[in-house]
């Protein structure tokens, strides 16, 4: 188990980053508990995500976000992986801030879309109507997700190995 200090750490980042993926890695790293927002969501809903996106709309679902977020128990380590629009409420920022460190996962256009080009459970995700609005999406929201404590690049790298990178970031800093 690799000591990172007293953090909670939120994951933010587009659909096919790999927060969820990462969050299991990092927690099993750190010995930290996990969490997946949207898991969280889908048992306080008892109903899958696309199904609340179909009956009641996205920004219904950004209300669930949000109350689940702010419901959060004050845990004194643990990882959460986020949804890809947490970010597009200042309140949710201001919430994630305040409770822990934003880490990005950042990673380029291409290697998001090879990653969800067979995703059948993303309500925003359609290959068959093509990618342009997707890349939009993600263009728009990049400045939301810049706005995070820590940056980590995924390209290239297994999601252990951004695990790792992230640990090794936040031991620095819990030395200085």
């Amino acid at each position: 188990m690799k000591n990172i200090g007293t953090q909670i750490i939120f994951l933010t980042g587009f659909m096919g980053a790999g927060k969820s993926t990462v969050g299991h890695a990092l927690a099993t790293l750190t010995g930290c508990p996990f969490y997946d927002l949207d898991s969280l969501i889908v048992d306080k809903e008892q109903r899958s995500i696309a199904e609340i996106f179909k009956t009641d709309g996205e920004e219904y679902f950004r209300n669930c976000e949000t109350t689940v977020l702010s419901g959060l128990n004050a845990e004194k380590n643990a990882v959460y992986a986020t949804g890809g629009g947490i970010v597009l409420r200042e309140e949710n920022r201001t919430l994630m801030r305040g409770t822990g460190r934003i880490i990005y996962l950042r990673s380029r256009w291409d290697t998001l879309r090879e990653r969800l080009k067979d995703s059948v459970d993303r309500p925003l995700v359609d290959p068959a109507k093509g990618w342009y609005d997707l890349e939009q999406l993600w263009l728009q929201r990049i400045p939301l997700y810049q706005d995070a404590d820590l940056i980590v690049d995924t390209d290239g790298i297994t999601p252990r190995q951004v695990a790792e990178k992230i640990i090794s970031i936040l031991q620095t800093e819990f030395k200085e």
